[in-house]
This record gives structure tokens, C-alpha cells and sequence, in this order.
């Protein structure tokens, strides 16, 4: 089997080019496609100069841009990374290996790692990410580091080029409909530089990877399997700004009384509301409670007890942002 490396990219060239010298290095012959999406830096350039075949297609979806990645490549196996990823040299040969040897698998890939100098979001979403067997059968893989027979691929036409995210996702949803098996393999190793590396970051990053999420469940039929990723959000987002609101409320009884504000209205709506702080903070406790458990179930196994809480927040966090991209919508 031949592999093409498809990869996506905007004003991204220091990146590109890391991604580029890793992928060259590889230890058997590869094609590379780098569709660009409209850069006004030098990544046509980098992408040009690497000897990649390159297109310029400014102002689509990355669906579409991997689309039209697949268009101009010949390989047998398709294999996606982004811009912002670096590989080892055994990369692509890992991942046709188990192809090879998986009859019935029509993708394989794995979760990325985490840069080695990376911050203590990064380190910590990765236990989440890298969690459970080495090897395993899944329901999707993350287009960053995802390797896809080229057959099975145009079965499905390819990734759907009007969701904004979420586009990987639903391709294996569609990729499993048709029959096939999808395989992740920690073997299959890929760095993402990319990842989220403060706090802000990873908020924003989930937000952007939510919002065609129910554009995407729509589209699939209201699968029963996500209902989960849904009922999440609506916990950490929906109760999350009730419990906000009471805090609000709360907060400014007790500014009215300090200060002694508006005595008649003191009297009535605001009398000691001191009284509900504890109401407050145990709510405050039940609604953090599920990330809490969560993250204590998959520390446990991974022998990462000291990164309970961080990663709580982290589940919280995601919930939140989830939850605002749903109310968006795109």
C-alpha cells in the first residue's frame, strides 16, 4: 500500500515546516498534499519549497479543504494530519502495518500527544485523551493523526464540507455505518504542538470543536450513543448559569445589606441572605460533582492521582464551552 499525507493549513509556516521535515524523514516513501486556505504568510512558499504538491483553496471548511486534498493524491491509504503536528519516522509505517494486518479495518490512528514541554493543561487533558488500552476498537479518531483506506473514504464521499468541526467525528460515524472497523493504536504516534496550552485556550478550543456539534447529530439521524455528549453540556452549561444566577442574586443581597441599600426592599427579598450561602455552595458542590467523579474513575486508572482536581476543572470547563456552542449553533 502507498500512503498520501494530507494536510491543511493557514498562516501556519513555522508549524508547517516542523510538520514537513518530520513527515520527509519518513522511512518509506510518502506523498504530500498541502492545500492552503487562503495564507497571507509564507506557508505557500514552505509547502512549495518541501517539493509537496500544494493548492491554494481560501475560504472553505477544513472538510473541504481535506476533500480537495484527496482529490489530487493517488495513494491507497489516506493519512491526515494538520499543520501543527510533528511525527516520528516510523509514523506512516505504523499505520499501514496495521492496516495490513486489519482486514476489516478501513481506519486506523490514535490520540495525540502532548508537546514534551508542554503545560500542566496540556500534561492534564492528556490523561483524558491517552486513556485506556494501547490497542482498541473505537468509534472515531481525530483527523490530526488518521490514516483511512482511500476506497472506504469515497464510499462515504469523504468529509462532510459544511460543518466548521466535528468533521473527523462525523466521518467515522459514517466510515462505522458502512461496515467498517476503526482501530486506535498508541503505536500510531503524533505530537500536537497545537493543543490548548492555558486554561482560556482550552475553553476556546472547545467552543470552536462544539459548534457543529448538533448540526452534525442532526445530520446522523439523533444517534441514541450521543446522548451522553449532549446531556453533559446541559449539566455543566444549562444548571451552571442557574447556579451562576443565584449566585448573582445572593451576592447582591449581601452588597444591599453592607451597605444598606434600598431598606425596604432589605426587608423583604434580601432578609439574610447570608442564610442561603450554604444552600449556594452545596449546589455549588452538586453541580461540579459528575467532573469530580469522572476525573477521579480515570485518574485511578492511569495512576494520576495528583492531577484530580485540575482535571475536574477541565471536564467543567469543557462542559461549559460545549454548552455555549450548542446555544450558538452554526
Amino acid at each position: 500500500m502507498q500512503a498520501s499525507v494530507i494536510i491543511p493549513v493557514k498562516n501556519d509556516s513555522k508549524r508547517l515546516h516542523r510538520c514537513l521535515e518530520s513527515i520527509y524523514r519518513s522511512s518509506i516513501p510518502v506523498e504530500v498534499v498541502v492545500i492552503d486556505n487562503g495564507s497571507t504568510d509564507d506557508s505557500v512558499s514552505v509547502a512549495r519549497s518541501s517539493g509537496a504538491i500544494v493548492s491554494v483553496e481560501p475560504n472553505l471548511n477544513i472538510g473541504a479543504l481535506r476533500n480537495r486534498g484527496v482529490a489530487l493524491s493517488q495513494g491507497d491509504v489516506l493519512a491526515f494530519v494538520d499543520s501543527d503536528h510533528e511525527v516520528p519516522q516510523d509514523w506512516v509505517a505504523s499505520g499501514l502495518r496495521l492496516l495490513e494486518s486489519e482486514a476489516t479495518a478501513v481506519a486506523v490512528g490514535a490520540p495525540c500527544l502532548p508537546p514534551e514541554d508542554g503545560t500542566w493543561v496540556q500534561r492534564v487533558w492528556a490523561i483524558h485523551r491517552l486513556r485506556g488500552p494501547v490497542r482498541s476498537e473505537t468509534q472515531w479518531l481525530g483527523s490530526g493523526n488518521l490514516m483511512v483506506r482511500r476506497l472506504s473514504f469515497l464510499q462515504v464521499s469523504g468529509f462532510r464540507e459544511d460543518l466548521v468541526a466535528t468533521e473527523d467525528v462525523d466521518l467515522c460515524y459514517r466510515l462505522k455505518a458502512a461496515g467498517g472497523r476503526l482501530i486506535q493504536d498508541k503505536a500510531i504516534r503524533n505530537v500536537h504542538h497545537g493543543e490548548p496550552r492555558t486554561v482560556w485556550e482550552f475553553t476556546k478550543k472547545e467552543y470552536f470543536r462544539g459548534s457543529s456539534g448538533l448540526k452534525s447529530w442532526f445530520a446522523q439521524g439523533f444517534p441514541a450513543r450521543d446522548i451522553p455528549n449532549l446531556i453533559w453540556p446541559l449539566w455543566f452549561g444549562g444548571v451552571g448559569t442557574a447556579w451562576m444566577a443565584m449566585f448573582i442574586l445572593v451576592l447582591s443581597g449581601l452588597v444591599v445589606r453592607f451597605f444598606g441599600l434600598m431598606p425596604e426592599v432589605t426587608a423583604y427579598a434580601f432578609r439574610a441572605p447570608e442564610r442561603y450561602s450554604i444552600t449556594l455552595i452545596g449546589l455549588l458542590f452538586l453541580w461540579f460533582t459528575p467532573a469530580l467523579l469522572l476525573s477521579i474513575k480515570v485518574c485511578w486508572s492511569e495512576k494520576k492521582f495528583g492531577s484530580v482536581l485540575r482535571l475536574a476543572l477541565l471536564y467543567a470547563l469543557f462542559g461549559i464551552a460545549r454548552f455555549a456552542a450548542m446555544v450558538r449553533g452554526r
